[in-house]
């Protein structure tokens, strides 16, 4: 088999693998696992924002007939380390002495059934002292802001790499900081014809998955058995066994079909609580959240963003400071990650003789941030496309014009001691630019039109990422792929499958995924940074090349004749006469009861200190936006004509499954840009408590024509030149809109959502 063109090029049209499980109904997910003896558990949250906890009363609850017990911070025991956190340590697993958030979990009931278990959370009796409330990140950094924490957390210091430094916990409300710094930028702007300093808000969103946030654990002799909706199964094993203070084997990990994610069920969240109600009950145990806990569990950063880019007198970009606060919440979740992406991605895919970037994570009482999709590219590519844009107007060249000629070539570092560009960002700028119908409108009347672009960017995996598979095949042919890559609705398993399929020369049907489980599914880092089709796609697209070359060279030993004569064809062998059918051939050779031929694949990338992030990037992912839309300057109204948004894919294995990553961020990107977001109130009360109030794009908001294209440029470092697409579409989208308005208006929009309060604020204030 060639080693770069594909020999099957339908592969990119085939049906999705998931498809019939899931529209039948037939697909498993962790919700419809039902264990004899299962115990239903529901949790009691704190109403306030932030207090201390004086008394617990469980009595009347415990008392009802169907309770098995209550648990509250007293019955920790069994945890050797009773808090959690990606690099910080510090979100416990019930609340001890003190809530720091609307949401923190002060109590679990475990009953024979959910109505007993809801029936019992209302008789219990919780007294409160308040304290006060830190709400947004002004009020954090305050000098007379109470301190959220009183002292530091166990925590595991994230080590990046050149011309970088971190610190956790640097100073009061402050979870995490970051600073990056190439170049001697003072300088560099003290030779620039202009410097522009903007700021910029970014707003926050939730997760707002179908599936709520479920987990079922069970205790048993020798092990303890999980089931649950998590992205890191392998990662969720090791943080289980050191807050219980196991051998990591004790714990069996099994993950069934996702139903959506985007960040908000990565890493360890409420499992170590399901395993210790488990242990407490000695019965298998459910732990499921309503839809509105599942809101309550984890959010997107809103944040502050103050970009400072100098530029010389013939448009050439020179310098970018980057000053960047993020709103993490009460607790840390994954917010170092999304600080220092932040911080690194503000550059965007341009040259830069210096930049420098400081960015903070601020804690505050609201619901905890984490990992949301695009993963701080989302926040950077907001403020920097806005600047570019706001920029080229100010020194009066066209935005596109301005972007091609600063724009990073294919094959230069993107940063000193990075990755190569694996793109050519001037093509996309190209497609976005011919593809976008516009009318324009008249300058007199109510409504006037105008356009926009942005190039969105954001790396894709680092950290000395790995991947590890095994392809297996059975005597009649059949195959089975074990690999961690978890099916969130992203298409991961129809992509590896069909991989398999062309690699062995198989019908697709042939070939079926395995589900995951760590006791037997090969380790894996988890399904994160848009990785899964170039790191597991490459671990699973080795494996199926070496058991092809092994068959065949089994049969060459048999017939005695050169391998490389021989080709494999829906098993059998090709080439040698008369087709070898395997089957028959296999049972002769190993005995009536055949055999299961199989072969590993692995794929680490190696840690380089000299890389900003101590290793290098994967790949680079584009977001090309075009947009033309209207204003009503009498209603503030922004209503979206035409989108064109376009990707580039590598190469492209599966078009069905680029266009829906690509179409479903875009989609909820230009939600967050026009009015999704979760606020508080005047009184410090979350504003939308539950998804009945939370609101989420509609059909009606679909704009009146939306297209996307796939480029496939070939540089990518996945199967034949493949890259994932997966967080792209969430990229480019606000800062299109906010420069199409001020194409139309004149006026610059800078805070999320572009509500028509806002702009008609902003048209006032430009009148005045």
């Amino acid at each position: 088999m060639p080693d770069s063109p594909r020999q099957n090029r339908e592969l990119s049209d085939r049906a999705r693998q998931d498809a019939r499980d899931k529209v039948s109904g037939e697909g498993p997910f962790t919700g419809d696992i039902v264990l004899p003896g299962m115990l239903e558990a529901r949790l009691l949250r704190s109403p306030h924002a932030h207090a201390r906890i004086v008394d617990i009363d469980t009595s009347k609850a415990e008392a009802m007939d169907g309770v098995r017990l209550v648990a509250t911070g007293r019955d920790l025991g069994p945890l050797k380390r009773t808090t959690y956190g990606n690099w910080v340590h510090d979100q416990p697993v019930i609340c001890t002495d003190r809530v720091r958030f609307e949401g923190d979990v002060v109590a679990a009931v475990v009953a024979v059934d959910e109505v007993t278990a809801f029936r019992a959370m209302e008789r219990i009796h919780v007294s409160y002292q308040l304290l006060p409330p830190v709400m947004d990140i002004g009020a954090a950094l305050h000098e007379d802001a109470p301190a959220i924490f009183d002292q530091k957390h166990p925590n595991v210091p994230m080590k990046l790499g050149r011309d970088t430094r971190t610190a956790n916990e640097p100073a009061k409300n402050v979870l995490f900081s970051y600073d990056f710094e190439d170049g001697d930028i003072d300088a560099v702007e003290a030779e620039a014809a202009h410097v522009f300093t903007d700021r910029f808000h970014f707003s926050r969103i939730g997760h707002f998955y179908m599936e709520p946030w479920i987990c079922i654990a069970r205790q048993l002799t020798d092990r303890i058995e999980l089931w649950s909706c998590n992205q890191d199964p392998f990662v969720l094993r090791q943080d289980l066994s050191e807050m219980f203070g196991l051998p990591e084997g004790y714990f069996r990990v099994q993950t069934a079909y996702i139903g959506g994610g985007f960040g908000g069920k990565s890493y360890c969240k409420h499992e170590p609580l399901a395993v210790l109600l488990a242990m407490l009950a000695n019965a298998p145990v459910r732990l499921l959240m309503t839809l509105d806990e599942s809101m309550l569990t984890l959010s997107q950063h809103d944040g502050d963003l103050v970009l400072t880019t100098s530029v010389d007198a013939n448009g050439r970009l020179l310098s970018r400071r980057t000053e960047i606060d993020l709103n993490g919440g009460a607790y840390a979740d994954a917010s170092a990650q999304v600080g220092a992406r932040a911080a690194y991605r503000s550059s965007g895919p341009y040259r830069w003789q210096a930049y420098h970037a400081h960015s903070r994570v601020i804690r505050t009482t609201t619901i905890p941030a984490g990992s949301y999709r695009g993963m701080g590219g989302t926040q950077a590519s907001f403020a920097s496309e806005s600047q570019i844009d706001m920029i080229a107007r100010r020194i009066g060249m066209d935005p596109i014009d301005f972007r091609r000629q600063n724009l990073i070539p294919a094959g230069e570092p993107f940063k000193v001691g990075d990755s190569l560009v694996d793109t050519d960002f001037s093509e996309g700028l190209d497609r976005v630019e011919a593809d976008l119908r516009h009318v324009a409108g008249s300058p007199d009347g109510p409504v006037v039109r105008g356009k926009g672009y942005a190039l969105g960017l954001k790396d894709g995996g680092s950290f000395g990422r790995l991947g590890k598979a095994t392809v297996k095949i059975t005597t009649d042919g059949r195959v089975l792929v074990l690999c961690g890559a978890i099916e969130i609705g992203q298409g991961a398993t129809t992509v590896i499958t069909g991989l398999v399929a062309d690699v062995l020369n198989v019908p697709r049907e042939w070939v079926r995924y395995a589900a995951i489980d760590t006791d037997v599914t090969p380790f894996d880092q988890g399904t994160h940074a848009s990785c899964a089709t170039t790191l597991t796609g490459n671990a699973v697209w080795l494996a199926a090349r070496k058991l092809r070359g092994e068959i065949i060279d089994m049969a060459a030993g048999e017939l005695g004749c050169d391998a490389t004569t021989l080709d494999l064809r829906e098993w059998k062998i090709i080439g040698a006469g008369q087709p070898l059918d395997l089957e028959p051939f296999v049972r002769k050779k190993f005995g009536r009861f055949g055999f299961e031929l199989s072969a590993d694949g692995f794929v680490q990338y190696p840690k380089e200190p000299d890389a900003p992030f101590g290793a290098k990037h994967l790949y680079w992912m584009p977001h090309w936006v075009g947009v033309s839309l209207s204003v009503d300057r009498e209603t503030g109204e922004i209503r979206i004509h035409d989108l064109v948004t376009g990707v580039d894919a590598g190469h492209t294995l599966h078009g069905g499954g680029v266009r829906g990553q690509d179409e479903g961020g875009t989609i909820v990107a230009l939600a967050q840009t026009l009015f999704e977001e979760i606020t508080y109130d005047e009184e410090d009360v979350l504003a939308v408590p539950t998804p009945l109030d939370y609101r989420v794009a509609r059909a009606s908001d679909l704009p009146e024509q939306y297209r996307s294209f796939i480029l496939e440029q070939g540089m990518g470092p996945g199967p034949m030149g493949a890259k994932g697409v997966g967080e792209a579409g969430m990229l480019g989208v606000a800062a299109a809109v906010a420069n199409a308005v001020e194409d139309a208006t004149g006026v610059r929009l800078t805070s999320l959502p572009f509500t028509p309060e806002k702009v008609l604020a902003a048209l006032d204030a430009a009148e005045e």
